[in-house]
């Protein structure tokens, strides 16, 4: 999978379709297709827009929000936002590419559109596949929509069917020992993570639901990608893995499951994004 600086057009896709979903962020939705693949030129220079970027907040060298290309953006208005250090999120940002808006090296100074926090959950260093849940989350999701940022997986999971009131807890796990396997179809050799979600509350008289609800979530994988560079067993500049989750219900005791294994996902190790 070739990655580039910004959201790939699947997830700006994906993002794009739940913001449709309300009347009311129309507009908004329209006039950032608009920007999002043009420039506008204004009085100071010329300006574009970025829309659902996926990023990781730091306080160092002040408080800004690093992005996939390793650039870094802030604003006055950021100073004041109410996030901690290594705060997952979703921003949507314009920039003015003249020099006056480069604050320092790789910071730069942008108008803030919106801001989006982004669950950010641990990665497990163990696999536990035999325990099934009653209340299991089955996803659906593309794995060319998923994204590397600073040392967390951004993912976009699916779901069929989502009732108001559910709220759910996801959970990523490795082994330790690094098995690698073989892809089927590719013959390509990869690691494995393991994705799970279990709703942990929903009220039952609730009828209220949307179909196809896409929740962004993110997953702080750095232990495992240095781990995996460590082994010796990564060939070139490339980490591949596979996601593996639970599909559906073997039994109508719901005591198993089906585990599906996705296509492989490409983690570029050494490649210099900094660049727009």
């Amino acid at each position: 999978m070739q990655e580039s600086g910004f959201v790939s057009a699947p997830v700006f896709l994906l993002l794009l379709r739940r913001r449709m979903m309300n009347m009311k962020e129309q507009v908004f939705c329209l006039l950032a297709i608009g920007c999002s693949f043009s420039s506008c030129m204004g009085e100071s220079g010329e300006w574009e827009t970025y829309g659902s970027q996926a990023g990781v907040v730091h306080f160092i060298p002040e408080k800004v929000i690093q992005l996939r290309s390793g650039n870094q953006i802030t604003s006055d208005d950021f100073q004041n936002q109410d996030v901690t250090e290594g705060d997952c999120c979703l921003v949507d940002f314009q920039i003015n590419h003249s020099e006056q808006n480069r604050a320092e090296e790789g910071v730069y100074q942008v108008n803030m559109l919106n801001y989006q926090p982004v669950p950010d959950w641990p990665l497990l260093n163990y696999v536990d596949t035999a325990v099934a849940h009653r209340n299991e989350s089955f996803l659906d999701f593309e794995v060319d929509a998923t994204l590397y940022v600073d040392g967390h997986l951004f993912l976009f999971p699916e779901y069929r069917k989502h009732y108001r009131s559910q709220r759910d807890s996801f959970w990523m796990s490795y082994d330790p020992n690094l098995p690698v396997v073989t892809d089927e179809m590719t013959g390509r050799r990869c690691f494995q993570l393991y994705l799970r979600s279990t709703t942990w509350r929903i009220d039952y008289t609730d009828t209220v639901f949307t179909s196809s609800e896409i929740t962004t979530q993110a997953f702080h994988i750095e232990e495992f990608v240095e781990k995996a560079k460590a082994s010796g067993l990564i060939t070139g500049d490339s980490l591949n893995f596979q996601l593996v989750y639970p599909e559906y219900f073997l039994s109508e005791d719901s005591s198993s499951y089906y585990w599906r294994t996705s296509d492989i996902y490409t983690i570029d190790l050494d490649k210099d994004w900094n660049t727009w």
